[in-house]
Formats: C-alpha cells, structure tokens, sequence
C-alpha cells in the first residue's frame, strides 16, 4: 500500500498467532530501497519480503538503508538475511539500543543467571524455571549469533524462540553501520528521517518523524489497538521503564503529525489521541496492580494472578509469558513506588509489596 509518493507499507508475517504480520516501511526511488523496519528472519517473511519488493520493481539487493525500530526479533530479524542480500545496505539504529544488544543479549549465560534468579525472588518456584530450561523455552540467547559469526543453516528453534523477551531462531546479530543519537536527522533521496527516542518497550526504541508529510513512524511505542508490552526485568532493577515510556508517549504526541504509521496492526490517523488513551490505560493499570496486592504483603507472582490479562489467567502462560507478564506487573509496581503509593519489602532473599 502506498501511503505517500515513494513510501510504501508492506507485510511480513509473524511466527506466531497472536499477531498475523508486521509492516515494514519502504522508500523507494533513485537510491533504491530504504526500510523502516524488516520483519522476522524465517523462511516465510523472507519469502514476504522478497515478493514485496517484487511488486515495486526492486530485488533485496537494492537495500540501501535499513531503520531499525528496535531489538526485538519481528524489527531486526531479517537484518543478517539484508546484509547477505545487499553487503552495502547501511544498517542503522539508535546507539542506546545498540547498548543495551551488547549487555543483555551478547552475554546470553550472564543474563539468564541474572533472570533466573530475578524470577525466583519475585515469586517463581525454581522447578518451573528448570522446566523450562529442560525444554529449551526460557534460554532467550540460545540460538542467536553474535556479530561475525556465521548464521547456522538452519534455525535452531524456528519461530517458537521469538517474542518480546528473546531474538528468535536462527537470528544473528547484526552490529549497526550507523548509530544514532535522539534528535539526528538522516538525510537520503529526498527525505529527511528524525530519530526520535522512544525508551519504554526497550530502552533504545526508535521512532522517525519525517517532517514534510508530518509522518511519524512509530515501531511498537505506540500501535492502534493493542498495548506494548513494558516490563521491568533483572537487568532494569534501577530504572523505571513505565514511566519512560509515558514520557514517550507525551514526547511523540508534540510533534505536528498528520499520520502514525505502527509496525502492527493499521495507521494511526490521531496519534495524540491514542497516546493519550495509552496514558489513560496505564492510569487504570497502576490502580488495578496496586489492588491486586490485596491488605498483606504479596509477591510480583500473586500480584500478576490477581490482575487481568487480555490472553488468559496468568498460571496458563508459559514461562516465557510468564516472565514478560511479571515484568509488566513490575513496571507498574516501580512507578507506583516511586509516587509512593507502594513500598517492596525484601523478606528471606524475596520481594514482596504492600500497600502504602
């Protein structure tokens, strides 16, 4: 679909049933082809991707530019298949979320250690950790490649390694051509893209404002219909991920936008007002974590069975939903501590929280 003379949404699919595609972006001219975004790296998304570019008139050699909202696997995945494709491509990202790839996810043992033992301390019985580990489901590193290894044949682990916590099968990790601070501008075939720093879904994500067409490209920050997931995870313990992601969501709705154009889902026609519902959402949210405590002193677990979830109660999640759901309840957790709402007591090397 084309949104504007030169740019164009496309579709890839997902590896899993909650959401059917991602749309990548593509400007397309005399310098080829620049993405917003790619897709995951199964044979089924490139196969998407390649047929996409088809109908523009393009092959994935003419890659010049790839924009990368963000780390997880549906955004970056396909970034080692790119670079194959076309060796000059320019890959680029914010340095923040380059930062944050080389402390959490090129470490994989360290980080899992570290999650492992966060689990635990926040209400995970140790024996469901082990469980998931004999089965492979919680190792979020397992199958990805650093930076100038080769890619393994085939996927070890398929799609099932994917989600919002993990890179996926088979992915390798890319290092960025081009790191971005917030607030550059990247200049090519006539556009002009703004880096716009988005921490909150991670805490290097990307948004770009292109200014002529008042378009902001908005990656997971902010999507029509469903919420991002923001979490608070072990390697986070200092920071507060809810409240930077509501100061994104005030940033980004300053800026004079005509269209938002998600990675998921359909465009956004009023990005201010659904920035504004997203806040609302996060203002029920924290009263409904802050109840779910109950009138004693409760764990992230408890408190994450108290609460709804729009997939289903918390003790039918997996593991690794598990782990992405507790860190959301935590995010909550945090902003409610830090206005005070809410105090964590740490008891027999657990934490657990009270009402204030």
């Amino acid at each position: 679909m084309e949104i504007v003379p030169g740019l164009h949404q496309l579709k890839t699919p997902m590896a899993g049933p909650a959401l059917p595609y991602m749309m990548p972006y593509a400007f397309t001219g005399g310098d080829g082809v620049s993405l917003f975004d790619a897709g995951f790296g199964t044979p089924e998304a490139i196969a998407a991707m390649t047929k996409e570019l088809a109908t523009l008139g393009y092959e994935p050699k003419h890659i010049r530019r790839l924009f990368i909202s963000h780390a997880h696997p549906d955004h970056i995945g396909m970034a080692g298949w790119i670079k194959d494709q076309a060796p000059d491509c320019q890959v680029i990202m914010l340095e923040r979320e380059w930062q944050w790839i080389q402390s959490r996810w090129l470490d994989g043992d360290a980080w899992t250690r570290l999650s492992d033992g966060w689990l635990v301390k926040h209400g995970i019985p140790q024996e469901d950790i082990d469980a998931a580990h004999e089965a492979g489901a919680l190792s979020p590193t397992a199958p990805a490649v650093k930076p100038g290894q080769a890619a393994p044949e085939k996927p070890a682990g398929g799609p099932r390694a994917g989600g919002p916590g993990g890179p996926g099968g088979g992915m390798r990790w890319i290092e960025p051509d081009v790191k971005l601070q917030d607030g550059e501008v990247v200049e090519f075939d006539g556009w002009k893209l703004r880096a716009v720093w988005t921490p909150g879904h991670t805490p290097g994500h990307m948004c770009m404002y292109e200014p002529n067409h008042r378009l902001m490209f908005t990656g997971d920050h902010v999507l029509p219909y469903i919420t991002p997931n923001v979490s608070l995870h072990a390697d986070q313990e200092g920071s507060s991920p809810l409240s930077d992601f509501r100061a994104s969501l005030q940033k980004v709705s300053s800026f004079d936008t005509q269209c938002a154009l998600p990675a998921h889902e359909f465009t956004i026609a009023d990005l201010k007002a659904r920035c504004d519902v997203l806040l609302h959402h996060h203002d029920e949210r924290l009263n409904e974590v802050r109840e779910a405590i109950g009138s004693g002193e409760t764990s992230g677990r408890v408190i994450s069975q108290n609460v709804h979830w729009n997939t289903g109660p918390f003790d039918d999640f997996n593991i690794f939903m598990k782990r992405s759901a507790l860190g959301e309840t935590l995010a909550h957790l945090r902003l409610l501590e830090d206005d005070g709402r809410v105090e964590r007591i740490e008891a027999d090397e657990r934490l657990l929280w009270r009402k204030k």
